[in-house]
């Protein structure tokens, strides 16, 4: 059962090392659609506002009730208002509002570019803008509209608002006009007693002193209100006291340069003290350079000098003693307006006190029976005279809670849904073309894809940003993915008895020449001799990485000016020789003779140990070929996710077509940190050094090598090791 588990962890790692690689792809697909998102909602989109007004709804029976009001405190019934919601959205209700504002010839001017809109159309609109809810666990609805134009959005709600009231309270009238039938003869009884009530109320009207009859809880509340008012009021000065004495009383306690040094830091000096102090820092000024001057102290300029400052200290002194009492005074003005207000407090508070007493409260129950006894007495009249009984009503069927207010803040489209949608689709976007573009990828991206596609054995992996050895060291982490591909040319079955080698490619810039310097220079950090020979005579490429100049080399070689040992140079690297790729006329370059690079093949093999020879590439260039033909042994560099498939095949089967020995292949330019498979090729060389880069002690040394790759020391079979 550990084997479909192992296969489903693969696969997500795959997946996983698809988005890593093609993370750029993804981030630029997501920024650039949370642009476009951003742009189309800023400058793209239209904007819509909306506006709210809220209403209290009130359900009325089916007739007039004589003895109570026509509301009824039923609970929460939501068809009523589910039939109020319809209705407000009705023709009934929308048809008049659309006359009212004169929306026909609005809307068909500015939206339709046209005459006036057709009524039914009209209506259409308007509903599709309007939006009618009932806010939970109440009588309240809300009506919403949504326009282009804030102002719009706003008159439209008030307008349906009103309309709606206007036509409750027309339905009403019109249902308590068949409820009053009948008349009884005790309205002059009645009348009697409602005019003892009424002047019974009178009577503690006056004698609480109350403005008007049934005005007592407004004068209630407009008292409450100032005592708050003048209670809030309080507690700022009382504050303000508090915070002028304590500035006072520290004040009061300074020196008076320190005082002084305080009011400035304050910023309440005035003119006349910053002047007085400005001459006394000159005259003591003056009087120190007088003094420096060699003066005695009985000399008359400087006596006259400190009676001067003397002077200016008075003045200093006084203005300060001034200072002192101003703020004092301040203090006082304060406490007195903290006075006077708790006093004004005191007095609203009695009043506010004496509202609510017993006596308010028997006024309000006198009230209340007289309001019973004139619906009694109304009850009489409206039975006798229905038409006054009718102009008497005055409860509405709704109130108006708040009134529609322009909006100047777009409710659609909006900006932060927009934003994330577009962030999510364009991660998914981004996500499913880098996808799609690794399904088009056809370059190598593992080993498993070398192997399979060119049965060949991967022998070195060779991490991105790898550069020659000579610049980074023979202690750099790097080289031991060469030592590797080293061992592995000594371990491997094809490789007999020969020491030449070149290393190809199938396009230009897969790292051949690096690679193959690089090898080159661990084996003479082995001690093993090394020449390199520049055969690349189309882009030498050697004398650049070592830093000398390109003069006579291979290339004269080959057209007979003389031996090839001849042109033999020395190089900074122990153990290192090279020849360069000299001065190939362009006539020339397709004479690379075969026979004539075996003869100095022939005799360079005898004088070291290893013959390293660079190649162009062997696609298109004959000489890679020749190359391949000649030399004993030939590696096949493949520059990771760069060339498609193919090129990497016929690479291979243009060194097979020749009969090159092709031991295996480098895959160079490995992204490791971004591609965890190849994570450990790297890994592996950095756990022999420490963090200052110095090499750790290992187990063995290298010695050297007889002329021959076949055979290799102990430290090769144990960098094998991995």
């Amino acid at each position: 059962m550990a084997a479909p588990a192992s296969e489903v962890s693969l696969h997500f790692l795959d997946y996983w090392r698809v988005i890593r690689n093609r993370a750029a792809i993804i981030v630029t697909v997501l920024l650039l659609t949370l642009m476009t998102g951003y742009v189309v909602t800023v400058y793209v989109m239209q904007k819509m506002y909306d506006a709210k007004a809220q209403l209290r709804v009130y359900k009325e029976k089916s007739d007039v009730e004589f003895m109570g009001n026509s509301r009824t405190d039923a609970p929460f019934d939501l068809v009523f208002f589910t039939s109020e919601i319809s209705t407000i959205q009705s023709k009934k209700i929308l048809n008049p509002v659309i006359e009212k504002l004169g929306l026909q010839k609005e809307w068909g001017t500015r939206l339709f570019g046209g005459s006036n809109l057709p009524m039914d159309k009209a209506f259409v609109l308007l509903n599709n803008r309007v939006d009618v809810n009932v806010q939970r666990n109440s009588d309240i609805l809300e009506i919403r509209v949504k326009s282009d134009l804030p102002k719009e959005a706003s008159d439209i709600a008030n307008a349906i608002m009103d309309v709606y009231i206007e036509m409750r309270r027309a339905d009403l009238q019109t249902r308590e006009s068949r409820g009053f039938k009948t008349l009884d003869d005790e309205i002059a009884k009645q009348g009697e007693v409602v005019q003892r009530a009424k002047d019974y109320v009178e009577e503690l009207r006056k004698s609480l002193n109350l403005n008007m009859v049934g005005g007592g809880e407004n004068e209630t509340q407009m008292i409450e209100e100032e005592w708050k008012r003048k209670s809030a009021l309080l507690d700022d000065v009382r504050a303000e006291y508090l915070g002028r004495q304590v500035r006072y009383e520290r004040l009061n306690r300074l020196s008076t340069n320190e005082f002084l040094d305080a009011i400035v830091a304050m910023g309440i000096e005035d003119a006349n003290l910053t002047s007085l102090r400005a001459k006394k820092y000159a005259a003591e000024s003056d009087l120190e350079q007088m003094r420096k001057s060699g003066l005695e102290g009985n000399h008359p300029r400087i006596k006259s000098r400190e009676a001067e400052l003397a002077k200016i200290d008075e003045q200093i002194n006084a203005n300060a003693a001034g200072k002192r009492r101003a703020l004092e005074i301040d203090v006082q003005v304060t406490k007195a307006r903290v006075t006077q207000l708790e006093k004004e407090v005191g007095v609203l508070t009695d009043q506010v006190r004496m509202q609510k007493t017993t006596e308010l409260a028997k006024f309000r129950e006198a009230k209340k029976e007289q309001d019973r006894q004139q619906l009694l007495y109304d009850q009489f009249v409206i039975r006798k005279k229905q038409s006054v009984v009718d102009k008497q009503i005055t409860n509405d069927p709704a109130t108006i809670i708040s009134k529609a207010e322009p909006n100047d803040m777009p409710f659609r489209p909006n900006l932060t849904i927009n934003l994330i949608a577009s962030g999510v689709a364009g991660l998914v976007l981004g996500i499913v073309l880098a996808f799609f573009i690794e399904y088009l990828d056809t370059s190598v991206k593992t080993m498993d894809d070398v192997e399979k596609l060119l049965d060949l054995p991967v022998l070195a992996v060779i991490p991105d940003g790898v550069g020659p050895l000579i610049r980074e060291g023979a202690d750099s982490p790097h080289a031991e993915g060469y030592r590797i591909l080293r061992a592995k040319i000594d371990l491997n079955p094809k490789s007999g008895a020969g020491n030449t080698l070149t290393v190809v490619s199938g396009g230009p810039g897969e790292g051949k020449s690096t690679t193959l310097f690089n090898l080159a220079y661990v084996c003479a950090q082995s001690g093993q001799s090394v020449l390199l020979v520049d055969a690349d005579l189309r882009r030498p490429t050697v004398h650049t990485i070592l830093g000398i100049e390109n003069e006579a080399g291979i290339s004269e070689a080959m057209r007979g000016l003389g031996e090839a040992h001849q042109y033999i140079r020395a190089t900074s690297v122990p153990n290192m020789h090279v020849i360069t790729a000299g001065d190939m006329p362009a006539s020339e370059m397709g004479a690379f003779s075969g026979l004539k690079l075996r003869e100095i093949l022939n005799d360079l093999k005898l004088r070291y140990d290893i013959v390293l020879l660079d190649a162009p590439p062997v696609l298109g260039i004959s000489d890679g070929a020749v190359l391949a033909h000649e030399v004993d042994f030939t590696l096949l560099v493949i520059q990771h996710r760069r060339y498609p498939r193919d090129i990497s095949m016929r690479a291979k089967r243009a060194v097979e077509e020749v009969k090159g020995n092709l031991l295996g292949v480098v895959l160079n330019a490995v992204a490791v940190k971004s591609d965890e498979a190849y994570y450990y090729y790297s890994s592996y060389g950095n756990y022999y050094y420490n963090r200052n880069g110095e090499k750790k002690p290992r187990s063995g040394a290298a010695t050297p090598q007889r002329a021959t790759l076949a055979k290799n020391d102990e430290q090769s079979h144990g960098s094998e090791d991995f």
